[in-house]
């Protein structure tokens, strides 16, 4: 049997505006992620431990793109995010034409199960682990169940990632220790999928994924590096600090995490270990500096007491900062677009500003669903207008010059060098698309 994982485009908008299907170089050059898809390469691995038999290819199609007319294999899985989930569907459903099954996994579908089998001949619903197998050899036999429950299981003796089937270049490796957070923000859908319980990964199965990697510079992609057990995070920061100077040299890498953590009576401790481990760029959800907004998505509790000082801890450790934050909820005021900036300019951090957006099977989307996500004070436009010149503002060349200087010496070189890397590319993302300023209409 030829099996064919695919991850989805996120560029349905442009995708849209070209009236094509089918992905290629020239439309998503821009969009290319640095990390191969990890779930691609995981659940090859998944695959081959029980089916060393079926022949496998891996398609990013945002980086090499997809051509529904050409592909060929006799069943194509899809792990889905709801941005990609119209892409995927109408993709589907011209496979399905052609004879070709279709699985669908991932968080989208697990929340709108029925609306994705319309799409499909098989949903996998939650985490595949406990019932890929099965899934196969029904594949095999043409015996498709219309849906799979995964169950969630230990993470414990997981199959390593199946690397170099992806075409294209990623500067990047990844690897992930645990699954789960243990805040529950209403705009989240993370313990929704993994459930309330985080599950950590034997620290020596993680160091031993770490150091054996081709890349030297990765990407975690836990959902929170330390919000898992600072005690357990410590820990690992420690044996991988140790494996590091003892056999197979520096690794550097990203992550994301809370600041409650850092606030910790251990935070510093956490803090030194995280920087000796390789830790250079942490992206933290500050999500808002409105109260109201920041009540409402119930994202309270992950700040801490004194969120300013946890972020001056992280940077004072030689560890980058950029903040994740959400505008445009309905508690937000136009000039809170302008406050995001000044916070930026205050704590000498990036930002990534982001359209709140209410996705399906969240507490958000359920708060928000009378009003159509409209907001008492700001336009549409408005919104959308701000976010754009919110974003090209925060990446000026003065800025980012004094940000890189108020970055502490005990990062000196990496943390510095990677700092650009991040912000040069964003600099010339955001400031290229047309924009106004939004506050000269109001």
């Amino acid at each position: 049997m030829k099996l064919t994982l695919v991850s989805p485009p996120f560029g349905e908008n442009i995708l849209e505006s070209k009236g094509i299907l089918s992905t290629t170089d020239e439309v998503l050059k821009s969009q290319g992620l640095p990390i191969a898809p990890p779930v691609l390469e995981y659940l090859a691995g998944l695959t081959l431990k029980y089916h060393p038999d079926i022949e496998i290819s891996l398609i990013d199609a945002n980086r090499t793109g997809f051509d529904v007319d050409k592909v060929e294999a006799d069943v194509i899985g899809f792990t889905v995010l709801t941005p990609q989930s119209t892409w995927v569907y109408r993709v589907s459903d011209r496979l399905r034409e052609r004879g070709i099954k279709v699985i669908l996994g991932g968080m989208h579908v697990t929340v709108l199960s029925e609306e994705a089998k319309l799409h499909a001949d098989s949903v996998v619903i939650g985490e595949a682990e406990s019932v890929w197998d099965e899934c196969l050899k029904d594949a095999k036999t043409g015996r498709l169940k219309p849906f799979y429950m995964g169950e969630r299981l230990p993470l414990v003796n997981l199959p390593k990632p199946v690397r170099g089937l992806l075409k294209g270049s990623y500067p990047l490796g990844s690897f992930f220790t645990a699954r789960g957070c243990p805040f529950k923000c209403n705009f989240c859908s993370v313990q929704k999928f993994f459930g309330g319980t985080i599950r950590h990964r034997p620290i020596a199965e993680v160091v031993e994924e770490v150091c054996t990697s081709p890349k030297r510079v990765l990407w975690n992609v836990d959902d929170n590096i330390w919000g898992a057990g600072i005690d357990r995070s410590i820990e690992l920061y420690i044996e991988l600090y140790k494996e590091m100077e003892k056999n197979v040299g520096a690794r550097w890498w990203f992550g994301a995490g809370d600041l409650a953590t850092v606030q910790h009576k251990r935070g510093d401790e956490l803090l030194k270990w995280a920087k000796r481990s390789g830790l250079v760029h942490v992206m933290v959800g500050w999500e808002t500096d409105n109260e109201n907004s920041l009540e409402e998505y119930n994202a309270k509790s992950k700040q801490g007491r004194n969120r300013r000082d946890a972020i001056r801890k992280i940077k004072d450790n030689g560890i980058d900062i950029m903040l994740f934050t959400m505008l445009g909820g309905r508690q937000d005021r136009p000039d809170d677009y302008r406050r995001a900036l000044n916070l930026c300019d205050e704590l000498g951090v990036i930002a990534h500003p982001m359209m709140v957006t209410p996705f399906p099977g969240t507490d958000l989307y359920e708060i928000y669903k009378p009003y159509h996500h409209d907001n008492p004070e700001m336009s549409v436009q408005f919104r959308e207008d701000a976010l754009l010149w919110l974003r090209a503002e925060i990446f000026t060349w003065p800025r980012i010059i004094k940000r890189l200087s108020s970055l502490s010496w005990k990062g000196f070189p990496m943390t510095h060098y990677s700092s650009f890397m991040v912000q040069y590319p964003m600099r010339r993302a955001f400031r290229e698309i047309e924009r106004v300023d939004p506050y000269a209409k109001v």
